[in-house]
């Protein structure tokens, strides 16, 4: 049963307990997708070894990527996840907060924001629905945003990735993360930047539950990086996926020049 579709193909092996992550849209603009299923695999673990109430890797198979016919794949721990269940922006904040303090002690060392590069992996390729001029204007902006943000030159930790609401669900009654492909280093601006930079919840809370400080500017940068990041992504899963087409023209038309 596929239970999502879109930078990878997520499928519950009924009747067994078991869910398969497959990489989909994701080579595309990663050159080794199993590097970062496999750094997912490593954060899940230990997250769950702290504490922290997160989706687990299967233990019906080691907890290792796997390929087959061509396909690089991770296994998961099946858990009905609330369909109806959103988490508020107390719930995110609160939550973001306890996980980054978990974070800062993973042994791991991943790459500095590295979902980042999938912005000009994209741009670099054959494009199906930008023109040169709107590959010109992203990659101008991606530059100047990435200098605006320095992130090798601020403080930072190991963080989530892709903290969004849709990466926080709920689930017997609580509230699990998942999801963690794209565990990065960086500043905890990016992370919180995956909710604010949201029109659908109210900023100003989530920096309340949060709680620590965080750099406005910086936050301000991220945001519009994470803005720029949903702008591609939408691009990539439009060359497979019909259905994201309008969307991904909606959000293209965003970062052209008004008439």
């Amino acid at each position: 049963m596929v239970l999502a579709d879109g930078a990878n193909v997520i499928v519950h092996l009924r009747p067994s307990p078991v869910v398969a992550k497959v990489a989909a849209s994701t080579p595309a603009v990663r050159a080794d997708v199993a590097v970062w299923l496999q750094r997912e695999l490593d954060v899940a673990v230990y997250l769950a070894w702290a504490g922290i109430p997160v989706l687990v890797p299967s233990g019906e198979v080691p907890a290792t990527v796997h390929r087959g016919d061509g396909h690089v794949m991770s296994f998961w721990t099946y858990r009905r996840l609330d369909p109806n269940a959103w988490p508020d922006e107390a719930t995110v904040g609160s939550m973001l907060r306890d996980l980054h303090a978990v974070l800062r002690s993973f042994p791991g060392s991943p790459p500095v924001l590295a979902p980042l590069r999938d912005i000009p992996a994209f741009l670099a390729r054959p494009q199906t629905l930008l023109t040169a001029t709107d590959v010109s204007i992203l990659t101008e902006t991606f530059s100047r945003l990435m200098e605006d943000l320095a992130p090798a030159s601020r403080p930072g930790q190991v963080l989530h990735g892709d903290a969004g609401a849709s990466n926080l669900r709920g689930a017997d009654g609580g509230w699990v993360w998942y999801d963690f492909e794209d565990a990065c280093w960086g500043p905890v601006a990016w992370d919180l930047a995956a909710t604010t930079a949201s029109p659908r919840l109210d900023r100003s809370r989530i920096l309340t539950a949060y709680g620590d400080p965080v750099d406005a500017a910086q936050l301000d940068t991220c945001e519009k990086l994470r803005r720029l990041s949903l702008t591609i992504w939408y691009a990539l899963y439009a060359e497979r996926l019909p259905e994201c087409r309008q969307r991904a023209v909606e959000l293209l038309a965003t970062w052209r020049p008004s008439a």
